[in-house]
């Protein structure tokens, strides 16, 4: 018996495994990012090359609520191009990369509330000129690290570098602006283009 994280996925050779299991596959697969189905997908892949590689027969199981779900058809399938023919038409429709460039701003602070009064600061003096591409202010799943409350803002804004610029330009004024209150003067602000998610 043979008890491993993501960590027996990279590339370790285990003679006589013929059986590998992956436990609670839903909580990646309903992970709140857009690069969350081409992840887990991999990793799947990667696992499945794990089982039977002495003699070719080996068996994957995976533990899943939702069976239905398009990338467990994909892997089953070993079909990489359906994955990507379904991705590159839903970040299309939801308007990700590589069809936009993303603008992530999160704020941190040690009271819940300054951050998000913060957040929506930002939010409104953005929504004149960049109103279409702005969403939140949101909390991550993971809301809270080392006492800092976090709140963040996406903007999904068109591949076009003048309007990227102007969008950076009027985040960092609105950083200055926001941080020139004595209230939010504690407030991290953290820009982040294309971030990876």
């Amino acid at each position: 018996n043979l008890v491993g994280t993501q960590m027996v996925v990279k590339g370790l050779d285990f003679d006589n495994l013929d059986l590998v299991g992956i436990l609670d596959e839903d909580a990646l697969l309903q992970y709140a990012a857009f690069r969350v189905n081409e992840r887990a997908y991999q990793l799947m892949e990667q696992v499945s090359g794990r089982a039977g590689r002495k003699d070719g027969l080996g068996k994957v199981m995976v533990q899943v609520s939702n069976l239905k779900h398009p990338v467990l058809q994909f892997v089953q399938q070993h079909n990489y191009q359906a994955l990507y023919q379904f991705e590159i038409e839903n970040r299309q429709q939801f308007h990700y990369p590589p069809f936009t460039r993303l603008i992530q701003v999160v704020f941190k602070h040690k009271d819940k509330h300054i951050a998000e009064e913060a957040a929506n600061i930002m939010q409104q003096g953005l929504s004149n000129l960049f109103g279409a591409y702005l969403n939140g202010p949101s909390q991550p799943i993971v809301d809270r690290i080392r006492n800092q409350y976090i709140w963040e803002i996406l903007l999904k804004l068109p591949k076009d570098s003048q309007t990227v610029n102007n969008c950076k330009r009027a985040i960092h004024q609105q950083m200055v602006l926001i941080q020139s209150n004595k209230r939010y003067r504690s407030v991290h602000i953290i820009p982040n283009t294309d971030p990876i998610y």
